[in-house]
């Protein structure tokens, strides 16, 4: 499962063989189509959008939008394109739930493949407003799925890394989805690949130990960079500094999501708890991370 979908590579033989070695439950999400990515000839695909952005800087590549209209018009399904240049042009179908895709000069399957996991389809997620992505680092503890948030180079991909090499199930070493039922949070989890370091255009090595069902959210831990020394301690955020942990964490950041993007998180920071993590900067000490977030993580389930 791919944020609780299938995936049908039906152009790319090689992806369609690494995908059926994963094993999945298609019953786990029964309201998930299976999407359908089917290769095009057609040298103007992108001639019917008469919107586009600018290039800008995505992945180690340069990258723009095209739809028939601007993104903050549009609810639910509609189509638009993302045109990674010289690499791939990828459009989604909204009605039809498929990916049309044209080849650039410099395209793969495994570029076809990381753009659609990592970037084009999470956009899909919330932008029709399916699912929220959050770009955090997640695992299983004792079966709870819990995420970790960070700045930018704050040590969340390090610290995921270290808890899957102790066997503790994967969610997402880049992001993951969540859907609210009620007042419960559910985590989507993303793909089975993981990265350890930050390597462009690149899922990384596929993982046995992923999870593949929907499971309540247990808690969030914002970690905090900290001098090599500093005590690791663990406290529990309350009010703004709550819903910043959630906000700091948007895998998009389109304008004309913001306020829904508010009232979300707001809504989520009410049900979900949130826990700052002193993180001494010392790989010696990551050891002495893990166990502390293990205990504290068993302490409050049982509280």
């Amino acid at each position: 499962m791919v944020f609780g979908h299938r995936f049908d590579f039906k152009s790319e033989p090689v992806l369609q063989k690494e995908f059926l070695s994963f094993p999945s439950d298609p019953s786990l999400y029964p309201e998930n189509p299976t999407i359908q990515v089917i290769a095009s000839s057609k040298p103007s695909l992108l001639d019917d959008f008469p919107l586009k952005t600018d290039w800008v800087d995505m992945s180690g590549q340069k990258a723009r939008y095209h739809s028939m209209h601007p993104f903050g018009k549009a609810d639910g399904e509609f189509t638009w394109a993302l045109e990674i240049k010289e690499v791939v042009a990828l459009i989604w179908e909204g009605s039809d739930k498929k990916i049309i895709y044209r080849k650039g000069k410099n395209y793969t399957p495994e570029r076809l493949r990381f753009w659609i996991y990592h970037t084009f389809f999470p956009l899909v997620l919330e932008l029709e407003r399916k699912y929220r992505i959050l770009h955090v680092g997640a695992v299983e503890i004792k079966g709870k799925p819990v995420l970790f948030s960070a700045f930018s180079f704050g040590g969340k991909s390090t610290l995921t890394d270290y808890f899957i090499q102790k066997g503790h199930t994967m969610l997402s070493d880049d992001s993951m989805a969540i859907n609210k039922r009620g007042d419960r949070y559910y985590a989507i989890a993303s793909y089975p690949f993981h990265r350890p370091y930050r390597e462009l255009e690149a899922l990384g090595y596929p993982v046995k130990n992923f999870a593949t069902e929907p499971k309540p959210l247990h808690a969030v831990y914002l970690l905090k960079k900290c001098e090599p020394d500093a005590i690791v301690e663990i406290n529990e955020l309350k009010g703004i500094e709550k819903f910043k942990a959630f906000h700091y964490s948007t895998f998009i950041d389109f304008s004309f999501m913001k306020k829904e993007r508010f009232d979300f998180f707001t809504q989520m920071s009410k049900h979900i708890p949130v826990y700052q993590v002193s993180i001494p900067w010392d790989l010696k000490r990551l050891d002495e991370v893990y166990e502390t977030i293990v205990s504290y993580n068993e302490v409050t389930e049982n509280s």
